[in-house]
Order: structure tokens, then C-alpha cells, then sequence
């Protein structure tokens, strides 16, 4: 019993810690909007470009770093280094008036946020058995979504309640130093008893059990062609994060003229739709399906990605106008990405990398999603400069239509397993 309260109690800090970070995450892009319509404060477009290529380029490399590191030190250690480095760049960020200094700290914000999901993957890995392990990765991706979402909505409500943006900002830091001290409080916590990374019940049951699979027998899964279409799908779906977070709510205001407050919480709104997806869709329906017919879900979630972005990218076609259903659409996109963009890549990395290389693979999907977004960043603020949103729309059709590889990858698998089956029949 106080092994399994343990274990809830960590969930619940892994829950509140991954929905804190997300916080964190947009809380720059959220009121991007208003920093840019701030006199006192210059900061050019071609500066945003600049910072955003940066910000792709430093989550680059905490997914390196992470993905090297995590497994080794253990991801408790890496969520209170994460949370320092949080508390520290939120203050900052919300009393410098360089933008040398402003682009620093969103920097250092971006690499704390980057090495946040392979931390919680790696704890899951290693403190859960391999049944309960989908319920918990689905439990900390609707605290991801959720958080951005709720990120997004805050800082809205507050630009429109007339706060500054540096006003705006300020709540996050002391949130994020409460969630240091928590973290700081469970790793010490752990390491007196001994189980960093695992419970004392599993570690007692690892004694019997068989090792776990080295790293160089993990990575022969790289040669393989699921492998490859499980990872390109995911790495070109990352940009739909990036659109949402940092694109959504300025497409929002030059393409259908809401103030900047009101563009900011739709775009929280619409993100929102990704938790349902993950909460409903994610929880009470995919996990409890079969692989095949798991694989048939995400084909069709991924076809309304494509038919939406490519409905709004050529919206100056259609023979009626599009506005009153922009929301609503972004809403349904929002909620159809998220589970392929998370679920089937995390039980595909937490398989091959068990308990040795979990979080390596973890963050190698993402360090392959954020050299995408390095690039994408750039182009599409370069191609949306003049509020024109038509050619990045159109890219992210096109990545709708390669992301069809995810569910193939899946029902490859499927065949594969129901051949291993009745061979072993």
C-alpha cells in the first residue's frame, strides 16, 4: 500500500509538473502578440524570426542532451534542474528591458521545457509495470495539452483584463518555484529509500525478473522500416504544436480580425481541443481497443488533419465564407492531432527502449521534430510576415498526408504480432 500511494502521489506531481512546464511553454508565444504592439519594448518581426529559429535550435539540443542523460541520471533530477531553470528565466523574463537578454531567457525557458517529457517518460518507464504504463503516458499528454491550453487561455483573460504582459507573465515563476520545491522534496525523498526511479515493490520483482534490453539491442530497432514510418509521421506532426502555439493566434488576428486578447484565448481554446482528444478519445477509447482497430482510429483522426488544414489553406476558393467556422474547425483539429502526435510515438519509444532507453528514444523523436520545426519556424514566419496564413496551411496539409505512415506502421505491427501468435500456437 505505501509503495502504490507513492506511486500515485508521484503521478499526480508527474501530472501537475508536465501541465506547469506546458505553462511555461507558451507563455512567450501566448502574448507574442502584445510584446510585438509594445512601444516601450522593440522588438521586430525579423528579431521574432530570429528568437523562434533559436528557440527550435536550443530545443535541438536539450532533446540531445536529454536524450543522452535522462536515463542515466534519472528523470526526477532532471525535473528539479528544469524547474530551477524555469523559476529563473520567468523573472527575468518579465523585468529586463534588453532584447538580447529577453531572447536569452526564452531560450533557457525552451531548454527546460525540452528535456520535461523524456523526464516523465523515463519515471513512467521505470516506475510502472507495462500494463499501467498507457493509462499513465496518456495521463501526462492531456496534462501537456491541457496546460498549453490553459496557458494560453490565462494569459488571454489577463491581456484582455488589461494587465501589461510582463503583468501577465508573472504568476508562472512563483507556480514553478513551488513545483522546484516539490520536486526537490520527492527526489530527496526517493534516494533516502533508495528507488530514484522505481517503486520497492518493482525494484524487489526486478530481481527475478529478466534484464532489461541493452541500449545496442535497442537501437537495431532504428534499421527497421516501422521504425521509420512510425518516426517521420511524428517529427512532421510536431510543427502542429508549433503552429498552435506560435502561429495560431496571430493567424487568428489578421485573418479574422479579433483583438489580440481575444486571439490569444480562442487559440487556448482550440488547443483545448487536444485534451479532449487525449482525455476521451486517448482514455476511454483507443487504449481500450486492439492494435488494428487502434490503427484505423488514427488513420481517420489523421484524414480530419488533412481535410481541415487543407480546407482552411484554400479557403479563398470556397463559394461561402469560412469565418464563422474557423473556430470550430481549429477546435477539431486541435482535438484530432494530439493522440497520434503522442501516444502511438510513446508506446512505440517506451517498447523498443524499455527500461535502459526509454527516454533515448523519446527524446530522439522529438530532437527529429524540432530540427523540422528549426527550419519550419523560420519559413513560415518569413511566409506569414504579411498575415498571409495560405502557404503554411498548405505544409501542414502536406504532412497530413505524410503522417498516413503512423497508422500503416501500426497495422504492420498488428500482422506482425497475429503472425508471432499463431507460430507460437
Amino acid at each position: 500500500l505505501a509503495a502504490r500511494t507513492m506511486v500515485d502521489v508521484a503521478s499526480l506531481l508527474l501530472f501537475s509538473a508536465v501541465l506547469v512546464n506546458q505553462v511555461g511553454r507558451v507563455m512567450v508565444p501566448s502574448v507574442m502578440t502584445s510584446i510585438l504592439a509594445d512601444e516601450a519594448f522593440v522588438l521586430s518581426v525579423d528579431a521574432r524570426k530570429d528568437m523562434l529559429a533559436g528557440v527550435s535550435a536550443v530545443c535541438l539540443l536539450g532533446k540531445v542532451l536529454g536524450g543522452l542523460i535522462t536515463d542515466a541520471v534519472g528523470g526526477w533530477t532532471l525535473l528539479v534542474a528544469v524547474f530551477i531553470c524555469f523559476t529563473a528565466s520567468s523573472f527575468v523574463l518579465t523585468t529586463t528591458t534588453s532584447v538580447a537578454t529577453f531572447g536569452a531567457m526564452w531560450w533557457l525557458n525552451s531548454l527546460a521545457y525540452t528535456v520535461t517529457w523524456g523526464a516523465a517518460c523515463q519515471i513512467i518507464g521505470a516506475s510502472y509495470e507495462v500494463s499501467e504504463r498507457p493509462a499513465q503516458l496518456t495521463r501526462i499528454a492531456s496534462a501537456s495539452r491541457f496546460g498549453a491550453s490553459l496557458g494560453s487561455m490565462f494569459f488571454g483573460r489577463l491581456l484582455k483584463a488589461g494587465l501589461h504582459w510582463r503583468q501577465a507573465l508573472m504568476p508562472t515563476g512563483i507556480v514553478q518555484a513551488l513545483l522546484a520545491v516539490l520536486c526537490t522534496l520527492t527526489l530527496f525523498a526517493r534516494r533516502g529509500a533508495g528507488k530514484e526511479s522505481g517503486t520497492a515493490a518493482q525494484i524487489d520483482a526486478s530481481k527475478a525478473a529478466p534484464p532489461p534490453p541493452s541500449r545496442s539491442a535497442a537501437w537495431a530497432h532504428v534499421a527497421t522500416i516501422d521504425f521509420w514510418l512510425m518516426f517521420i509521421p511524428k517529427i512532421v506532426i510536431f510543427t502542429y504544436t508549433q503552429f498552435f502555439m506560435n502561429f495560431l493566434a496571430p493567424y487568428l488576428h489578421s485573418s479574422f480580425g479579433y483583438s489580440h486578447g481575444d486571439a490569444t484565448t480562442l487559440a487556448g481554446l482550440c488547443s483545448g481541443g487536444s485534451v479532449i482528444g487525449l482525455l476521451v478519445i486517448g482514455d476511454r477509447v483507443y487504449k481500450k481497443m486492439s492494435l488494428d482497430r487502434q490503427a484505423a482510429l488514427v488513420f481517420f483522426l489523421v484524414l480530419v488533419c488533412l481535410l481541415i488544414s487543407a480546407l482552411l489553406a484554400f479557403s479563398a476558393a470556397l463559394p461561402f465564407d469560412i469565418s464563422p467556422l474557423a473556430v470550430p474547425l481549429l477546435f477539431v483539429w486541435g482535438l484530432a492531432y494530439a493522440l497520434p502526435f503522442y501516444l502511438p510515438p510513446g508506446e512505440f519509444a517506451l517498447r523498443i527502449g524499455g527500461k535502459t532507453a526509454a527516454a533515448l528514444f523519446t527524446n530522439l523523436f522529438d530532437a527529429g521534430g524540432f530540427t523540422v520545426s528549426f527550419f519550419w519556424n523560420r519559413w513560415a514566419t518569413k511566409s506569414s510576415k504579411d498575415g498571409d496564413f495560405a502557404a503554411v496551411l498548405q505544409t501542414l496539409s502536406l504532412f497530413a498526408l505524410i503522417s498516413l505512415g503512423m497508422p500503416w506502421c501500426m497495422y504492420r505491427q498488428y500482422r506482425s504480432a497475429e503472425a508471432a501468435a499463431k507460430k507460437a500456437a
